[in-house]
């Protein structure tokens, strides 16, 4: 899909006679980030972190593999075609997958360096935007995926309001959240993953989904420990944990993949 941005904001896709405008947001809307979220954004505008994010996440054969994992997911839990917004979509690695299969994507990411990283990688236009704030019109799109952002906020309340403002009554939002992690209390890796993750139990994610406007359809819990270390470890021993995941009851699963519904 090809895009053109106008000076008024407007994106038109050609292949659709739906017109999506982008919603001009004055500076002083836009919510004030302040300590977590405030490193959070600093550090995936690094260029070094752009850089190398991909590498460092999914390098390897056990990292390929948690990568196929999280896409078929989101893809799985998001109906194909429509609009979809892919928020914090960073290098592009779910927008090329939805594109893929059809689907018409507007990748959104606040950091410029991971859009230009999207760009060499094949990603196709992007927009630089604050997820917090989309420069999209109220119900502009007919689904919304969201990978790897909301843990990195410890209330994802207002995330979870801008997302639904600009979706459709019956729309989907696919994300996802940690449970637990051990970088929830300590951030190892501080230089390299950034600061600790925020965690959320799944009742407690349920209420404030429900609240902002969503409805449940799907919640599939995940990964025995982090992604990260699953990257780390042998493919036979990766094979090992998927397997025992199957098994396990599912509160001790660390993550959760949500396919919430527009009302």
């Amino acid at each position: 899909m090809s895009m053109q941005a106008r000076d008024n904001g407007g994106v038109r896709p050609p292949d659709r006679g739906k017109l999506i405008r982008f919603k001009p947001v004055a500076r002083e809307e836009q919510p004030s980030a302040q300590g977590q979220a405030v490193e959070k954004r600093s550090f995936y505008r690094r260029v070094d972190v752009a850089d190398t994010y991909d590498a460092q996440r999914f390098g390897g054969d056990s990292g390929a593999r948690v990568n196929a994992r999280e896409l078929a997911l989101a893809c799985d839990l998001l109906p194909a075609g429509g609009v979809v917004a892919d928020v914090g979509c960073g290098t592009g690695r779910l927008t090329k997958a939805l594109r893929g299969r059809g689907d018409r994507v507007i990748p959104c990411d606040a950091s410029l360096a991971m859009l230009r990283v999207a760009g060499r990688g094949g990603a196709g236009p992007a927009v630089q935007a604050d997820a917090f704030a989309l420069p999209l019109s109220d119900g502009a799109c007919d689904g919304i995926a969201t990978v790897r952002f909301l843990f990195h906020f410890a209330d994802p309340a207002p995330l979870l309001r801008e997302l639904r403002r600009v979706t459709s009554a019956g729309g989907t939002l696919v994300c996802d959240t940690y449970s637990w992690s051990p970088r929830s209390l300590l951030a190892v890796g501080r230089q390299r993953w950034g600061a600790r993750v925020a965690t959320v139990g799944r009742d407690e994610f349920r209420s404030l989904a429900r609240a902002a406007g969503w409805d449940l359809r799907v919640a599939r819990p995940c990964f025995l420990i982090s992604p990260y270390v699953y990257r780390r470890l042998p493919l036979p021993v990766v094979g090992v944990l998927e397997r025992l995941e199957r098994r396990v009851p599912r509160f001790l699963l660390c993550r959760t993949f949500w396919a919430l519904e527009a009302v």
